[in-house]
């Protein structure tokens, strides 16, 4: 009896342990930096639709339809074939996905809790440390302040602006009007072709605009860039790319200067489709770009584009905004 239980035992242990080795086999670990870049997706979006990896094995059928995708195309993007899952995270809490997956970069920590930041009465749901003014920007956040600048609006009165110029490129939208709030201004918000025309001239240089590189994807978004930011932010939460726009300034949003298809292979070298905004709700900020050359054009944007920490590298960088006042600030804002 003592030996058949012996034996039984020792069966057990040599099936776990090669059912073990099996449904290791059957896991692979998932490319989210690839899935964000071929489905246009942020990674996030795709982890919340897929659920907590320590609460078992996604339901990809579900996930693709919150996603509003198949599951075959799901798959395709993260590299899980059918019959296959994830495999389970590691005990110790490392981060970051297979060698060559998203990993920690420059300035990324560890992912810290999500919190709520408002800027102009809108919530934006941040991962990542925001700074409340200029002063208090850490040594590895550059922002160069330029010349204050004046403008008389056809609709009447004259207003302020100042570029800043972010070499660093780790100024995030949210970050950038948190900084414009904290001089009492605001991000850039256009209401005519003229003032669109004269905000684009206080940065209409090569340094302010950030080019997708060659490497970036299978298909390098063929080296379209993204420009500076201003201060329109989607706020319905809908996946109607047009609707919901709001400047933080509280104007009315009526004049549009959205990027559209040129396909002269100059100014726009990409074949795709590229009318803005084509975000589909998950785009819900903007500045000028996306286009092969400083444009005049805006497009909408990821709002982890240049976040501080935690950031995929898919969302892109960015190099200054721009700061609007109603009236003259009482002191300069100093060139830096």
């Amino acid at each position: 009896m003592k030996r058949t239980v012996i034996f039984s035992v020792f069966v057990l242990l040599v099936l776990l342990c090669f059912g073990a080795q099996a449904l290791a086999l059957d896991c692979v670990h998932p490319d989210f930096r690839g899935a964000e870049q071929k489905l246009g997706v942020s990674e996030q979006r795709i982890k919340d639709a897929l659920g907590r990896p320590d609460q078992g094995p996604p339901d990809f059928a579900d996930a693709a339809r919150k996603l509003g995708i198949t599951e075959t195309t799901l798959r395709d993007a993260l590299g899980v074939p059918a019959g296959k899952t994830f495999c389970p995270p590691p005990r110790h809490g490392a981060q970051g996905g297979p060698k060559g997956g998203p990993g920690k970069g420059p300035n990324q920590k560890a992912m810290g809790p999500t919190r709520t930041v408002v800027v102009h009465g809108i919530d934006f749901q941040v991962n990542y440390r925001t700074f409340a003014g200029f002063g208090e920007l850490p040594d590895d956040i550059t922002a160069q302040r330029q010349g204050l600048r004046s403008f008389i609006r056809p609709e009447g009165g004259t207003h302020y602006y100042q570029a800043v110029y972010v070499p660093t490129k780790n100024v995030s939208w949210v970050q950038a009007a948190l900084l414009a709030e904290s001089v009492g201004g605001y991000l850039a918000s256009i209401t005519s072709a003229e003032e669109n025309e004269f905000v684009f001239s206080l940065v209409d240089d090569e340094k302010f605009f950030w080019k997708f590189p060659d490497d970036y994807t299978p298909d390098s978004h063929y080296g379209i860039k993204i420009g500076p930011f201003l201060g329109g932010a989607k706020t319905d939460g809908s996946s109607n790319s047009k609707t919901g726009w709001v400047w933080v300034s509280g104007e009315k949003w009526s004049y549009t200067n959205w990027c559209r298809n040129l396909d002269d292979g100059v100014i726009d070298k990409d074949p795709r489709p590229n009318d803005q905004p084509n975000g589909r709700g998950r785009q819900n900020i903007m500045g000028f770009g996306e286009l092969n050359k400083p444009v005049p054009y805006w497009g909408d944007y990821f709002e982890q584009v240049s976040q501080y920490e935690n950031m995929p590298m898919p969302a892109g960088y960015n190099y200054g905004f721009v700061i609007e006042w109603d009236t003259k600030p009482i002191m300069e804002p100093p060139h830096q």
